[in-house]
């Protein structure tokens, strides 16, 4: 039957230190898929917001056609305080996340502050990055889904 217990005491040893590294690996895949669960749907429509490219004269009086990326448009929006990109930024939101969603996005660039949309009950989800834009300056940009 059992010949050596050292042998047996290793065989035992064995399993019980896969049993626990395999424990380990299981709580480490968990929490580390469950810890950004928070952000998950934050960011995609953050992501899918600011993929978006416009031609210039669709948020500013003029005949410049130049395509450029949504987080540009803002940017220049906040400085400027001029155009409709606010007011277009807004429904392209409020057609992109569903009604039963509020949300709250918050843009921050050269010391100003724009927020589109309105809190509204428990927290759901949020997502926040900086980015640099075309006139190298940084902007921050927060998306809150209530």
């Amino acid at each position: 039957m059992i010949r050596s217990r050292k042998a047996m005491a290793a065989v035992i040893d064995a399993f019980i230190f896969i049993t626990v590294i395999g424990i380990v690996a299981g709580g480490m895949f968990v929490y580390l898929n469950a810890s950004h669960e928070s952000e998950t749907k934050a960011k995609t429509y953050y992501d899918a917001f600011f993929a978006i490219e416009l031609r210039t004269n669709d948020v500013f009086e003029g005949s410049d056609t130049q395509c450029i990326m949504m987080c540009d448009l803002i940017a220049a929006h906040m400085a400027s305080d001029q155009g409709t990109v606010k007011a277009y930024a807004a429904n392209v939101l409020e057609k992109m996340i569903p009604p039963m969603y509020c949300y709250l996005f918050v843009f921050e660039y050269d010391g100003r502050v724009m927020t589109i949309g309105k809190e509204g009950g428990k927290l759901d989800s949020r997502y926040s990055s900086e980015m640099t834009i075309i006139s190298g300056k940084s902007m921050r940009a927060t998306l809150s889904i209530y």
